[in-house]
């Protein structure tokens, strides 16, 4: 297996602690119920809100379009896990 790739998270630099690398066949499938799993249980309520004009997604991919006078980045990112 190959080694995990290096990412940014909140000006950190980190390595993955789990190795499941990008690229991986089964890594899609991961990324997939994450992300299924965290529009559910974190976002869903901002969603029903309407607090988030627009919300869209492509595997892994996000666009979020909010009015910055009902919502502000800080609480978008706190409301999802730490990696």
């Amino acid at each position: 297996m190959l080694n995990p790739n290096y990412f940014t998270y909140q000006n950190q630099v980190s390595r993955p602690t789990k190795k499941v690398v990008m690229g991986f066949p089964i890594s899609g499938t991961i990324t997939e119920v994450f992300l299924q799993s965290l529009e559910r249980t974190h976002f869903k309520h901002i969603l029903d809100q309407k607090l988030i004009i627009f919300y869209t997604r492509y595997i892994d991919d996000i666009l979020i379009i909010y009015d910055t006078t009902q919502m502000n980045l800080d609480t978008i990112t706190h409301i999802t896990p730490t990696p």
